[in-house]
C-alpha cells in the first residue's frame, strides 16, 4: 500500500511538469537530446554511456529521460564487494554492470540552485566474479586451503526514485548537468551468492560466509538502484 501511494504521489508529479505553462517571461519550451555517462571512471567507476532526452517546460520544470547502456569493468583491489568478503588473496575482481534507466520530473526554483527529481529508475543485473588465490583462509569456523571464487550477482530491479542535482549552464542551450536518483522506498535486494573452492565448504561454512556478504552488500547505500548520470545536453 505505501509503495502504491509513492508511485501515485510520483506519478502525480511527473503530470504537474507536463502541464507546467511558460513562464511569466514567455519561455519557449524545448526538447534536449544529450550524452550521458554512469560514472568517472578515473575514479574506479563504470563508464556507462549512454543517452538523454528531455523536454523543458520552463525554467523550472524539466521531464529528462536517460538510457545508460551495459559496462564491463575490471575492479580488482578496488572492488569494495571483494573487500566485504573478508577473504585475503584476491587475485582479480571483474564485474558486467547492467542497464540503467530513468525517466524523471526535475525542479529547479532559481536559476544558481540544485533541481530536485523525482520519478522511477530501472537498473538491470549486477553479476561481479572475484578470484582468491590458493592459500590457507578461515571460513566459517573452519579452515580451508587452495583457491577460491565467488560470483556475486544483484537481480534487475525497478523502484519509485528521489534524488538531486546540479546544472550548469553554458549558454541559451548548451547544458552540463550531473545528478542522481536512488530507488530510496526499496529495499536493497540480497544478492545471489556462488562459492567454488578447492575444497568444497561444509554447509554451515557456506551460510556463514554468504550471510557476511549480504550484511556488508544491505549496509552499502551504494548498491541500492540508482542511476547516476554525467552529461552534455543540447536544447534544439
Amino acid at each position: 500500500m505505501h509503495r502504491s501511494r509513492t508511485a501515485s504521489a510520483l506519478l502525480g508529479l511527473l503530470a504537474a511538469a507536463l502541464l507546467q505553462p511558460a513562464s511569466a517571461e514567455d519561455f519557449d519550451p524545448r526538447w534536449e537530446i544529450g550524452l550521458s555517462f554512469g560514472e568517472i571512471p578515473v575514479l574506479a567507476g563504470s563508464f556507462k554511456p549512454g543517452l538523454l532526452l528531455g523536454y523543458r517546460f520552463s525554467e523550472q520544470f524539466s521531464l529528462v529521460g536517460c538510457l545508460q547502456m551495459k559496462d564491463y569493468l575490471q575492479r580488482d583491489g578496488s572492488s569494495f564487494n571483494a573487500r566485504n568478503t573478508g577473504l585475503g588473496g584476491l587475485l582479480s575482481s571483474k564485474e558486467t554492470t547492467g542497464a540503467r534507466a530513468l525517466l524523471a520530473a526535475r525542479y529547479r526554483p532559481v536559476e544558481w540552485a540544485p533541481y530536485l527529481q523525482a520519478g522511477f529508475v530501472w537498473n538491470g543485473e549486477d553479476i561481479e566474479t572475484m578470484r582468491f588465490d590458493a592459500r590457507e583462509r578461515q571460513v566459517g569456523t573452519s579452515v580451508y586451503d587452495g583457491e577460491l571464487s565467488l560470483v556475486q550477482s544483484r537481480s534487475a530491479g525497478f523502484g519509485p526514485a528521489f534524488g538531486l542535482g546540479y546544472a550548469f549552464e553554458l549558454g541559451s542551450r548548451l547544458r552540463l548537468d550531473t545528478g542522481i536518483a536512488a530507488a530510496l522506498m526499496t529495499p536493497i535486494s540480497d544478492p545471489r551468492v556462488a562459492i567454488r573452492s578447492a575444497r568444497e565448504l561444509e554447509a554451515p561454512d557456506q551460510e556463514a560466509l554468504v550471510e557476511r556478504i549480504r550484511d556488508a552488500y544491505r549496509g552499502n547505500f551504494h548498491n541500492r538502484y540508482h542511476v547516476f548520470t554525467l552529461g552534455l545536453s543540447y536544447a534544439l
